[in-house]
C-alpha cells in the first residue's frame, strides 16, 4: 500500500505532496527550472534526512532531500565514479586487460590497463566506447543482489578483487549499479545516467593513462593538467611498496592481518620509511659539505606529518654531525589585528601574506649568511610575536636551520641567498592502496581522518568542527600549497600501507561523535563505511617514533 509523503526541499523553499514512488532523480527533474535557478545545474548526488541517497532509490517516507553539482565536494566525487564505471564497463566490452584507477595525479585521475602501457589505439577505443554510452544517455540503476550471488557474478567476470572485497565485507546482500544488463561495485553514490558525463578525456601518462576530468570551478572546461613527475615517482614508489607486500588492495592487507603478520607489515614499512628519511638526510650532509647548503624547507598539506618528517630528519642529519635548529613559519605571523581577511570576512592564516614576508626574509637572509638574528615567538593568545634577545640565533660551520610549514615552498618567502644555500623538501600523505581497481581511497580523506584523530586528541576539538572546516582548509591548500610541489627537491610520502587500520579504532569513536542533523553528517557517514572495510590494528603494535603517532598519541618526538 503506498502511502501519501511530503518532500521538502529546502534548496529552492519547496515541497511536494504525493503517493507516486519517486526517486530522487525524478524529483529533481520535476523541479529542475527551480533548482537551475538557485545555481545547482544537475543532481549528482543527495542527501535524504542528511544520509547519503542513491539518486535512484525510490522515496518511501516524507522526507528532505538536498542535491549536489559538480561544483560540490561530493558531487564531483559521484562524477567520478561514475566515469569509472563507464571505463569499466568499456574495459569489459573491448576484451582488454585489468582496468584500474589508481590515484589522483595531476588534476585528474591515473589509470593503468594491465601490466603493460596502453596503446594510442587502445585508449581511442576506450574513449570512443565511453562517449557512445555517454551519448545515449542510458540509465544506471540501483539493484541489491545477494552476497553470495555478486561474489560468482564478479569471479566469472575474473574481477576477482571485487569479488574479495564482497565477500571480506561480511554482507548479508550488497548494493550494485546495473548498465546495459551489467553489474558494477562501486561503494558510494553514482550518476542516475550516463548522459550527465558531459566533459571528460583519456591520455597516456607514464606507463598507464590520465583520466581528465571537468575543472571544479568551471565545470565546462577541462581542468588544466599539470605535470608533476615528482608527486608520480613518490606514488608509484608507494605502490611498488604496497605491490611487494601483497597488500595492493584492503583485503589482502585484512588477510595478512589475520594471519598474525601485522607486526612485520609495520616493522617493514617503518623501515622504509626510515630508509627513505636517512637517504633524504644523506643527501643534505653531502650539499651541506660541497655546496653550503645550510636550509632546509619543508613544506606539505595538512596533517601530512610535517612535524615528526622534520624531528626524524633532524635525528638523521645528527648522525652526520650537522646541528639542525628549528624555525616554524608559524613564529612568523603578522599581529593578529593586520591579519588580512578571506572572501569570508575571517582572518586568512592560511594566506602567505599572514606572514610579515619582510621580517621574514631578512631573518633568513642573515641566518644564511652567517650573522646573528633574533628569532620571534608568536604568542596565539596574545595574538602578536614576541621578541627575546636570549633567542637570538647565529649559525656556526656545523649548523642548519629546518624551516617548516604550509609556505615553506613559496618562493615569495625567499631571496636569492636563501635559495641558493637551501634544499626542499614537500611532505604528503599520498596513499596508493585501494579497495579493488575500480574503488580507490582519496588521499584528502586519509589526511582528514589524520587531522580529526588529532584534533580531538590534543585539540580538544569536537569532530564536527574539523569536518566543517575542511573545506576551506582545502581551499587554502589548493591556492598555497599545491602549487608548488613540483619545487621541492624531493617529495616525501608519509602514508602508510597499514595506517587506515592504526587510525579506524580512534576514528570511529570520533565520527560517532558527529550528530546527525549536522550540515557535516554525510561526509562522516561516508568517511565511516570506507573505515570499516579495513580491519582494526591495535596501537600499541605502532612503534613510538613511528610518524602516525603524531596523531593518535605515544609520540617520541612530540616533547622534543
Amino acid at each position: 500500500m503506498i502511502t501519501a509523503k511530503t518532500i521538502f526541499l529546502p534548496q529552492i523553499k519547496r515541497s511536494l505532496a504525493t503517493e507516486e514512488l519517486l526517486s530522487p532523480a525524478e524529483v529533481f527533474d520535476h523541479f529542475r527550472s527551480e533548482f537551475e535557478a538557485v545555481g545547482i545545474s544537475d543532481a549528482f548526488a543527495t542527501t535524504m534526512n542528511n544520509h547519503p541517497w542513491a539518486l535512484q532509490r525510490p522515496i518511501v517516507e516524507s522526507c528532505r532531500l538536498t542535491f549536489s553539482d559538480y561544483s560540490s565536494e561530493e558531487g564531483s566525487r559521484a562524477y567520478i565514479r561514475t566515469l569509472a564505471l563507464l571505463l569499466t564497463a568499456a574495459a569489459r566490452e573491448l576484451k582488454l586487460p585489468t582496468l584500474k584507477i589508481e590515484f589522483a595525479l595531476a588534476k585528474g585521475y591515473y589509470g593503468t590497463i594491465g601490466d603493460r602501457r596502453p596503446t594510442t589505439e587502445e585508449l581511442s577505443r576506450v574513449r570512443a566506447y565511453v562517449q557512445r554510452l555517454i551519448d545515449e544517455d542510458l540509465p544506471i540503476q540501483r539493484t541489491r543482489l545477494f552476497a553470495e550471488e555478486a561474489i560468482q557474478y564478479m569471479e566469472e567476470l575474473g574481477d576477482v578483487d571485487t569479488a574479495a572485497l564482497i565477500n571480506d565485507s561480511g554482507r548479508y546482500s550488497v548494493v550494485l549499479w546495473e548498465l546495459k544488463g551489467s553489474y558494477y561495485y562501486i561503494l558510494h553514490q553514482v550518476l542516475s545516467r550516463t548522459g550527465q558525463i558531459h566533459l571528460f578525456d583519456l591520455e597516456p601518462a607514464n606507463d598507464g593513462f590520465l583520466i581528465r576530468v571537468p575543472d571544479r570551478s568551471d565545470p565546462t572546461t577541462l581542468a588544466e593538467r599539470e605535470l608533476q613527475p615528482k608527486l608520480f615517482k613518490a606514488l608509484d614508489s608507494q605502490h611498488r611498496l604496497i605491490t611487494g607486500l601483497s597488500v595492493e588492495d584492503v583485503t589482502p592487507l585484512n588477510l595478512l592481518i589475520r594471519s598474525g603478520r601485522t607486526t612485520q607489515m609495520i616493522q617493514v614499512a617503518e623501515a622504509q620509511q626510515e630508509k627513505q628519511i636517512a637517504a633524504i638526510a644523506s643527501h643534505i650532509a653531502r650539499l651541506h659539505r660541497d655546496k653550503g647548503v645550510s636550509a632546509v624547507l619543508i613544506s606539505g598539506p595538512s596533517s601530512s606529518g610535517k612535524t615528526t618528517f622534520s624531528r626524524r630528519l633532524t635525528t638523521q642529519l645528527l648522525t652526520h654531525l650537522i646541528r639542525p635548529y628549528p624555525i616554524s613559519l608559524d613564529d612568523f605571523y603578522v599581529n593578529r589585528a593586520i591579519t588580512p581577511h578571506n572572501e569570508a570576512g575571517q582572518p586568512d592564516y592560511e594566506s602567505v601574506y599572514a606572514l610579515d614576508l619582510p621580517f621574514l626574509r631578512e631573518t633568513l637572509k642573515g641566518l644564511v649568511r652567517g650573522e646573528e638574528m633574533p628569532m620571534p615567538r608568536y604568542d596565539f593568545t596574545l595574538g602578536q610575536r614576541v621578541m627575546d634577545s636570549r633567542n637570538n640565533l647565529r649559525l656556526s660551520e656545523q649548523d642548519m636551520i629546518i624551516i617548516e610549514g604550509i609556505h615553506g615552498l613559496n618562493p615569495i618567502i625567499l631571496t636569492d641567498a636563501v635559495e641558493a644555500s637551501s634544499y626542499k623538501i614537500y611532505v604528503s600523505a599520498l596513499t596508493a592502496i585501494s579497495y579493488d581497481k575500480h574503488n580507490w581511497l582519496s588521499t584528502s580523506d586519509n589526511r582528514l581522518l589524520r587531522r580529526m584523530v588529532r584534533d580531538v586528541k590534543y585539540r580538544n576539538k569536537p569532530p564536527e568542527e574539523t569536518l566543517s572546516f575542511w573545506a576551506d582548509v582545502r581551499a587554502g591548500e589548493e591556492k598555497w600549497v599545491f602549487p608548488y610541489q613540483e619545487e621541492a627537491d624531493v617529495i616525501f610520502n608519509s602514508a602508510m600501507v597499514y595506517e587506515l587500520g592504526a587510525l579506524r579504532q580512534q576514528a570511529e569513536l570520533a565520527i560517532s561523535r558527529v550528530p546527525e542533523m549536522s550540515p557535516v553528517y554525510p561526509v562522516a557517514a561516508r568517511l565511516l563505511r570506507e573505515l570499516r572495510f579495513f580491519d582494526p590494528i591495535p596501537e600499541e603494535l605502532l612503534p613510538h617514533g613511528s610518524l602516525l603517532r603524531e596523531f593518535i598519541g605515544g609520540s617520541s618526538y612530540r616533547d622534543w
